[in-house]
């Protein structure tokens, strides 16, 4: 066997063995509320089962540059485990409208909540991804530059979004609702939020998530 397909085979083995009590863990969780065993203190978003992959989420840059790529072809890459850079969590706010006034103050709870996690914090980053179909208005772009210079900024389409999410069983209502996605540091997209959850329901989930991961 080559060195190179060992390599990439070792890391493989070791990002999944990381990866498996969260796959675990979400899948007990599930469990665990079908069938009433935890009442309603564990998890308080929506899992997606089997997780999606981030590139669904197709964000892009300014450009139109995709900006991430499947964990698949990340690794296809490496030639040697020691070159594997451990990626964070991401929570991306997703919105298929301009950015009123409630999506303000969502993305500066988002923000708030951010800090809180203490010596957790550069375990995670948020993205606002734009699927309006159009660039983002030059005071809005204004605003997040200087209100949130640590939030990354993508584009995505909506028709593929939704798409995306439909096969997966997921109905997005991008008209009327934003959403908060939650991404493990494989790439996996495996948690959503709707406006009716709150930001202590969406800090509780990722510290529950962050003291089960030993990636990101």
């Amino acid at each position: 066997m080559q060195d190179t397909t060992r390599s990439k085979l070792k890391l493989a083995f070791l990002l999944l063995i990381a990866f498996v009590p969260i796959t675990m863990a979400t899948f007990a969780y599930r469990s665990a509320m079908e069938n009433g065993g935890f009442g309603a203190t564990v998890n308080k978003g929506n899992f997606i089962l089997p997780p999606a992959d981030i590139t669904d989420l197709a964000m892009t840059d300014a450009d139109g540059n995709a900006m991430f790529r499947s964990f698949e072809e990340i690794i296809a890459e490496i030639a040697n485990d020691d070159d594997y850079v451990a990626q964070p969590w991401l929570m991306v706010y997703l919105t298929g409208t301009d950015c009123d006034v409630s999506c303000r103050d969502r993305i500066h709870l988002l923000r708030q909540m951010h800090i809180t996690l203490g010596k957790n914090q550069p375990r995670v980053r948020r993205y606002y991804l734009n699927a309006t179909g159009e660039q983002l208005p030059q005071e809005t772009a204004g605003y997040f530059r200087e209100e949130y210079p640590s939030m990354g900024i993508a584009h995505g389409s909506r028709e593929l979004i939704l798409r995306n999410f439909s096969e997966q069983g997921i109905s997005l209502d991008l008209e009327n609702n934003s959403y908060v996605f939650f991404v493990d540091p494989v790439g996996n997209v495996m948690m959503y939020y709707e406006p009716r959850h709150t930001i202590e329901e969406i800090k509780s989930d990722l510290q529950r998530l962050l003291s089960l991961s030993s990636l990101g």
